[in-house]
């Protein structure tokens, strides 16, 4: 059920708000009314349908009295459009912010499921399931902190549990719609509307303020506003931690201001005390979380968020531990549970009122009306709060004058290059000198070019049959540094050739990165691997004295790529670097102590992928390049982090992908990689090119595709924005949109009695394995790690897909669920499954420095039956061909290579006899290919992959 005691808030001036009472069936723009969830002074909510999508919402309508005051309206979108940009899998996301007339509205996403209260005093739940709610929690947390989001209100009843056992967080920031008007300080909140803390009820008097006492950090309890920060909501955390394990609140008193008192001065109780079951180190987690000094706490909700990760991973194997539950009708309630505060016993579900005005867990503090003999604790209190708003706004306006101004809105790009194959660059750092590798076909060469003069281009490193990567000047600008791979090896070899010309002089080997110089010229920092470690180097300029600084394993990585980098600060001891880990799916930045080797995450944001980073000079900030978690491929931004806050910024949102930034030493130009694609689906008789037909247009798609028993075709496409999965008939152009605002959905297969769509979908966060019916609905999760390339066997009964968590290996599930078994434990990627569905054909490695080879695995698991060596396969560095296709006589396995930015198919037959090349297309790459399923028509995703280097000024 919908807690609509989350979405109803009332306004803190206590004036009664004339309520609209929409009756069934009327509509609010796109959005049908089906019923009323709840009413408060903040408005009223509605479950409503979304007639368009048709899927089920959540509508809160604003008051008339606040659609009048132009000013809250205006504040009140502000704060629903930030919350809405969060886009989270663990926060509630808000959709729309509309009107209808005269009636203002939010539509925002309805979560069926229970709140996290009823969940803790539901009867003996096990503290695992529990502690695994509250992760997600703290990870939809760390999103909002990193956005400048303050939640305010974090309890147990903001937090809702799905039915498919995920978190949400909900209410953020609506407090600051709620902030007394009519003084001299309305200005000064407006600014500091992130610093509200409460509402109250629409019953209550003049003076209420906000917060529930049970969850109030020691600073708000005191009304030190200025001091409120993202530690305050680890202080509420803290404390639905411990409730979760105990039962009961930290900090319970006989009142109001006795619980506040708690809350500043007494400790919390020991967890043991009242949960003898609980293990130790979640004292320890708590403890740290209760800290009365803000700077004792953690320093972010991250490292909440891994050490109970961690604690998880303990219990995992120590099962059965479980919080005490103490039956809800052995408590004494009274009418202090209306304000959250308890005298004894647990709370439960049984102790909630129906009413909304009257739940437990309402977020109200009454402060005028406690008691009559406290008046005068009231008004210090209230006098504190006065003071705290007053502080706040000065140090709020001198902190955001010290912010770093980085904006792209006003920038300027000049485009440098028109070939199109433009894959890497750096300029020099007096932005006088561009040098950029060019990929000719086959062969790759180096270019420098003077940024001022058009016509400059000259080459340096002539072609090669070599892949060029990890560009760099020199400090003094007289040498440029570049590393060039074997395609036979994923290890680079580090070159020095002179800016003017010269012969290159050989450096180092066994570089996987750029490197990235220190202040003063002297030392290199750079990527390295042994086995299967990842590990960040420090070097004399020269390529001598290499020593190890930090290394990783396992899950936890650096990130080694082509197109990774490092960069040192500014006083030159401690270097940035992308960073991640396997098992989550995640990269984020750490940095990682010269003196020390000590690697820490500073910044909680998390991205699906992160490839370099670029210090700025006066340390405030970094530069980086980054994917988003769910995006689909070319989908990197530019983005800035400050620090140490570690708050990010996306710079760049347009349609293009962004590479290889670099920036200038007075930073007023920085040069970058700008990617495009577009591509359209093809249909064609099988093989004869020549009467290949178009059947999207000015689609921007990702490729993926299959066919349908009936010969239409499902595709991916980000047209609308997001990557969504459609249906279209090739014949009539009939189109269907079957996915809509869940992130990436690709690699559909159909089942062969057209009853289900099997996908990859990134909507809860990592890419997983899903299934829906044949027309979009009832979507069902199938797997719960980080998988993709489903396939559906022929049967129809099990579905084989790649797991990628760590080494990508394939597995299989039967396609109503159930555990996932695994099909080998060797590199594998891209499984189909023959037609009689007795073999799966996949691309195949002995370990991740070999070559990529065809191999043939038995359905049933076990080491292939058979290995093909393909010929101009590329390995793992050199980037994956496309799909593998089984011909419908099960003799022959079709796949794509691309020469000369050209691909074409090719045939192996599974005898091993000689590969045919099955079309001549002259231009264009092809993403992906299906058959139908008599075999007589082929499927393409064609299109062209441009990339040149772009010179970005005035954006600062």
């Amino acid at each position: 059920m919908w807690p609509e005691k989350l979405l109803a808030r009332t306004e803190i001036t206590g004036r009664n708000l004339t309520p609209l009472n929409l009756e069934p069936g009327a509509r609010l723009g796109r959005y049908e009314i089906c019923s009323k969830l709840g009413a408060g002074g903040m408005g009223e909510v509605y479950l409503a349908e979304d007639i368009q999508l048709h899927r089920k919402v959540a509508v809160k309508v604003l008051p008339n009295d606040f659609a009048l005051n132009r000013d809250r309206k205006r504040r009140f979108a502000q704060e629903a459009t930030a919350t809405a940009a969060l886009n989270h899998p663990n926060i509630a996301h808000i959709y729309e912010i509309g009107e209808a007339g005269s009636i203002n509205f939010i539509a925002m996403e309805f979560v069926d499921g229970q709140t996290l209260r009823d969940a803790i005093h539901a009867g003996r739940t096990e503290l695992s399931k529990l502690l695994r709610y509250l992760q997600h929690a703290a990870e939809g947390l760390a999103k909002a902190h990193a956005a400048g989001i303050i939640h305010r209100d974090l309890k147990p009843d903001n937090i809702m549990i799905t039915g498919d056992g995920h978190a949400k967080i909900l209410d953020f920031g609506l407090a600051k719609l709620v902030e007394p008007s009519g003084t001299k300080f309305d200005r000064e909140r407006d600014a500091l509307s992130a610093m509200a803390t409460a509402v109250k009820r629409q019953d209550s008097l003049p003076g209420t303020l906000l917060g529930t006492v049970g969850y109030m950090s020691p600073e708000q309890a005191q009304g030190r506003l200025q001091d409120m920060d993202h530690r305050s909501d680890i202080f509420s955390f803290g404390c639905i931690l411990f409730e979760a394990a105990t039962g009961h609140r930290p900090f319970e008193g006989n009142d109001v201001l006795d619980s506040l008192h708690n809350i500043v001065h007494a400790p919390p109780p020991q967890i043991r005390d009242l949960n003898p079951h609980a293990p130790g180190e979640l004292q320890k987690i708590v403890r740290r979380c209760l800290a009365k000094d803000p700077n004792d706490r953690y320093h972010s909700i991250k490292d909440v968020a891994i050490e109970i990760k961690d604690l998880r991973r303990d219990l995992a194997d120590h099962p059965g531990v479980e919080t005490t539950a103490v039956s809800s009708t052995s408590r004494e309630t009274s009418a202090r549970d209306q304000y959250g505060i308890t005298q004894s016993g647990r709370s439960g579900p049984s102790t909630v009122p129906t009413s909304l005005t009257t739940r437990s867990s309402s977020a109200e503090y009454i402060v005028s009306g406690i008691r009559e003999h406290k008046s005068v604790a009231v008004l210090a209190f209230v006098g504190f709060v006065i003071l705290g708003v007053a502080l706040a706004y000065w140090l709020y306006k001198w902190s955001t004058q010290r912010q770093p101004l980085i904006s792209f809105q006003s920038a300027k790009f000049t485009r440098l290059t028109n070939t199109g194959k433009a894959t890497a660059a750096t300029i020099s750092p007096d932005g006088k000198w561009l040098v950029h590798v060019m990929n000719e076909g086959e062969q790759q060469s180096l270019w420098l070019r003077q940024v001022a003069v058009a016509t400059s281009n000259t080459q340096i490193v002539p072609p090669a049959a070599v892949q060029y990567w990890g560009l760099a000047f020199s400090p003094d600008g007289n040498y440029v540094y570049y590393t060039v791979g074997e395609k036979t090896s994923l290890s680079g070899i580090l070159y020095q050739v002179p800016v003017l010309g010269g012969t290159a002089r050989k450096v180092l080997t066994g570089v996987y990165s750029s490197v990235a110089f220190s202040p003063d010229g002297k030392l290199m920092a750079f990527f390295s691997s042994y086995e299967d470690e990842d590990r960040l180097m420090v070097s004399n300029a020269d390529g001598t004295g290499g020593r190890e600084l930090a290394k990783r394993r396992g899950d936890e990585f650096f990130y080694r790529d082509t197109f990774s980098c490092v960069s040192w600060s500014p006083d030159g001891k401690m270097l940035a670097s992308p960073v991640g880990n396997n098992a989550e799916n995640y990269m984020s930045v750490a940095t990682v102590s010269v003196g020390s080797g000590e690697v820490k995450l500073f910044t909680p944001q998390k991205w699906q992928r992160v490839d370099q980073v670029e210090w700025l000079r006066d340390g405030s900030g970094l530069m980086l390049t980054a994917q988003e978690p769910g995006s689909g491929p070319f989908t990197f931004n530019i983005w800035q982090v400050t620090y140490p806050a570690g708050e990010p910024k996306k710079l760049t949102n347009d349609l293009n992908s962004y590479s290889n930034i670099s920036l200038t030493s007075d930073e007023n130009v920085m040069s970058a990689v700008q990617t495009g694609i577009t591509g359209n689906i093809w249909v064609m008789p099988a093989f004869d090119a020549s009467r290949a037909t178009e059947v999207t247009q000015g689609t921007n798609l990702n490729g993926t595709h299959c066919w349908t028993p009936d010969d239409k075709i499902i595709y991916t496409s980000n047209g609308s924005g997001s990557f969504d999965l459609y249906l279209i008939d090739p014949r009539s152009g009939n189109l269907k949109q079957l996915t809509a605002n869940s992130r990436t959905n690709s690699f559909p297969s159909v089942s062969s009695d057209g009853r289900y769509i099997v996908f990859q979908s990134s909507r809860t966060g990592a890419p997983h394995i899903w299934r829906m019916d044949s027309d979009g609905e009832n979507a069902k999760q199938l797997t719960d790690r980080i998988d993709v390339t489903p396939t559906v066997s022929p049967d129809g009964k099990w579905v084989v897909y790649a797991n990628d968590a760590n080494k990508a290996t394939i597995w299989k599930v039967a396609i109503d669920g159930g555990p996932p078994a695994p099909v080998t434990d060797k590199f594998s990627i891209f499984p189909v499954i023959s037609p009689d569905g007795k073999q799966i054909a996949c691309y195949y490695a002995e370990g991740l420095n070999g070559r990529l080879e065809l191999a043939i695995l038995p359905f049933e698991g076990g080491a292939p039956s058979k290995k093909l060596t393909l010929p101009n396969m590329p390995n793992l560095i050199g980037g994956i061909p496309s799909n593998l296709r089984w011909m419908p006589d099960g003799r022959t396995i079709v796949y794509g290579i691309a020469h000369g930015g050209v691909t074409n198919l090719w045939a192996q037959p599974v005898d091993g006899s000689p590969p045919k090349q099955l079309t001549n297309f002259t231009s264009d790459r092809i993403f992906f290919f299906d058959f139908s399923r008599d075999g007589k028509q082929i499927s393409l995703s064609r299109g062209t992959v441009t990339s040149d280097v772009v010179l970005v000024a005035n954006f600062k």
